[in-house]
């Protein structure tokens, strides 16, 4: 699959959506709540609430939240300097690294190790040494630095230059953590534009506040499709997507005929099509795959191989790790944000939208509707209308100021994914 060429931001006052584009198709999509902002790459000087000893693990209050933090060294009450690594996810906590980790170029900042390393890669005995030479007097005394693989052929005076700015952030941070009490940010959560950009480095975000580029570079297509449970395949078949707690379950129904090698080629293209999925989704941890029986090793191997040079195109780390005793093709896909359904529906297992995802599809039909209706009404659900009720009520403030008047109606006739926009004279 080509690298990722453009990307769609739709910004709306109730959440962010991005979609990532390769040769015009839709390959990641992201979303980010305002009511639920992600944590991802915030550092906070953080205080140690609770420690768990049977888990080697501690519980870090940072502004807003409370992460988990793998370590046995911590002691309750402490202040901690932390950097967020994974998202909050249904009822798991965020995850976070003791220390940070700073990056600028081929070179990365660590807090927890002290000296200069340098990537395998990075051959020749002088280079090597004039490269920890040069990189030694940079180096912070409480700190330690990297040279990735990526900083093999760089120059050693541009490998310097990184080195001194990621000294000046980290003495900076340092410095800030002195003067705060915990639980505080040193550096906020990086915002999802930002994160966009790297995610697809050289590709500048196109902002839209109308939503209406989302939806016609297929964004909205794409979107619905990665929240059903059923995923009609191309000839024929189906996936059915089934996520629980422990890992996502994809079951592949395809129709029968076609031969030995019309089964071979539709498995293939289920289990790129499963692929495909986990990244719209956003899904990460263990995948089982679980294709119509192949006998022939020869068969299966092929398959494996397509799937995982699929998965290589993935900006996010995604293993292929074979074939289970059962018969089930065995996928880890690692990710630090937190999946669209865990935003979007109400329960996986159950793919209904949430109250939330259903009133901000509201709001954007009476944006639409705006220069129609004077005086706009939505009529919504009871679930629905207490959303707005309780955390959806800044955002509703916000769309009437920006529409001059806007009401909420509680119709319980409705189903909990219908609404209605309709006008109040």
């Amino acid at each position: 699959m080509p690298a990722i060429d453009r990307i769609v931001v739709d910004r709306a006052p109730w959440a962010t959506r991005v979609a990532f584009l390769s040769a015009g198709e839709v390959v990641d999509l992201w979303i980010e709540a305002a009511d639920r902002p992600s944590l991802l790459g915030g550092i906070a000087l953080g205080r140690v609430v609770a420690l768990h000893r049977d888990t080697g693990s501690a519980t870090v209050a940072v502004p807003g939240a409370e992460v988990h933090v793998t370590t046995r060294t911590l002691v309750e009450g402490a202040a901690v300097l932390v950097q967020i690594t994974r998202d909050t996810i249904s009822a798991k906590r965020a995850v976070a690294r003791l220390g940070v980790e700073l990056a600028s170029g081929s070179l990365v900042l660590t807090s927890h190790t002290a000296g200069v390393g340098l990537s395998a890669a990075i051959g020749g005995k002088a280079r090597r040494s004039a490269i920890r030479s040069a990189l030694a007097a940079s180096a912070p005394n409480d700190a330690g630095l990297l040279v990735r693989s990526t900083g093999a052929d760089i120059p050693i005076e541009d490998l310097v230059a990184d080195a001194e700015h990621l000294a000046q952030r980290w003495n900076a941070l340092s410095e800030r953590s002195a003067l705060l009490e915990p639980p505080a940010w040193l550096q906020p959560p990086i915002p999802i534009v930002t994160a966009a950009r790297s995610h697809a480095p050289g590709v500048e975000p196109e902002i839209d506040e109308s939503g209406e580029a989302f939806e016609e570079c297929g964004g909205g297509d794409a979107l619905a499709g990665a929240l059903a449970h059923r995923v009609p395949l191309e000839g024929g078949g189906e996936l059915v997507v089934d996520m629980v707690e422990a890992a996502t379950l994809v079951d592949v129904n395809l129709p029968s005929g076609g031969g030995a090698e019309g089964f071979r080629r539709a498995n293939e293209a289920a289990g790129l099509a499963a692929i495909r999925q986990m990244r719209l989704r956003g899904v990460h941890g263990t995948v089982l795959l679980d294709l119509p029986r192949m006998t022939d090793r020869a068969t299966r191997k092929r398959i494996q191989e397509r799937i995982a040079e699929q998965a290589a195109t993935d900006p996010v780390g995604t293993r292929v790790l074979g074939w289970t005793p059962g018969g089930m093709l065995e996928i880890v896909r690692e990710g630090a944000r937190r999946p669209l359904a865990d935003d979007l529906l109400t329960d996986p297992r159950e793919p209904a939208s949430s109250p939330r995802a259903v009133a901000w599809d509201a709001l954007r039909a009476a944006r639409r509707e705006a220069n129609r209706i004077a005086r706009p009404r939505l009529c919504v659900a009871p679930a629905v209308a207490a959303w707005f009720d309780g955390p959806g009520q800044p955002i509703l403030q916000v769309e009437r100021r920006r529409l001059g008047h806007l009401s909420v109606r509680v119709d319980p006739a409705l189903s909990g994914n219908a609404f209605r926009v309709e006008s109040e004279v």
